[in-house]
């Protein structure tokens, strides 16, 4: 979900202007792409290599695909398409990996705080040079893929290849949902409609989007008992 982009979103409506902030919402549904990009980059990368080398070549492939997407007309349609085409793909391909199952839970209790004070300093960055970088940078930078790095990266430093699959998984399921989001922002602002009323709107659109797309992805998995854990 949003949890980064959407407040950077909001926040950019409120202070840049709906244009602005409609423009921005384009680019950062095709950041939704990118961050697929970057869950199933790190994914198959993270099989065979370390957690450096998996998160720079993951990164460095979000950095490449935002670059491209520069270059791309600022419309609703394309970037729609685009977005969901690629997504779509990408989770039919990562729900077929085979993955062994953790023997043990993941549990790092220091991930919470190092989380909230990324995406803090993330939120309040962006939001404060986003009338310096312009709309496509903004929506952009906006989608940098903040808690799926460190949440996979910590799963992956643990040694817990399940968790690390399972959160990138959802990385690249939550971003279609992202897609539904940034496609309500950029129609509805351009409309007479309370920027906040067209927050609330695509939030609640996107969580019952993700909500359904998550469970016809994985209904296979739901209707399989889970295997007891030895202590």
């Amino acid at each position: 979900m949003p949890i980064t982009s959407g407040p950077i979103s909001y926040f950019i409506a409120l202070e840049q202007g709906k244009l602005f902030a409609a423009n921005s919402a384009v680019a950062s549904l095709y950041g939704m792409s990118g961050i697929g990009l970057f869950c199933f980059s790190y994914l198959v990368i993270s099989r065979r290599f370390g957690v450096f080398k998996s998160l720079f070549t993951a990164l460095s492939i979000w950095c490449v695909f935002s670059v491209i997407t520069l270059f791309l007309p600022v419309d609703i349609i394309v970037a729609s398409v685009v977005s969901l085409c690629t997504l779509l793909g990408l989770t039919v391909i990562s729900t077929k990996l085979d993955i062994s199952v953790d023997t043990k839970p993941l549990n790092a209790r220091w991930e919470l705080p190092v989380k909230m004070l990324l995406v803090t300093s993330f939120i309040v960055l962006v939001t404060f040079i986003s009338q310096h970088i312009g709309s496509a940078w903004s929506g952009l930078i906006s989608t940098f893929p903040v808690i799926l790095a460190v949440m996979g990266s910590v799963a992956h430093f643990s040694d817990k290849q399940a968790s690390t699959f399972k959160i990138l998984n959802g990385g690249i399921i939550g971003s279609l949902g992202g897609c539904v989001f940034f496609a309500v922002i950029a129609l509805a602002l351009k409309l007479n409609f309370v920027i906040w009323q067209v927050y609330a709107a695509a939030a609640v659109c996107s969580t019952l989007f993700t909500i359904v797309v998550s469970y016809f992805v994985n209904r296979k998995q739901l209707s399989q008992p889970t295997p007891a854990l030895s202590n």
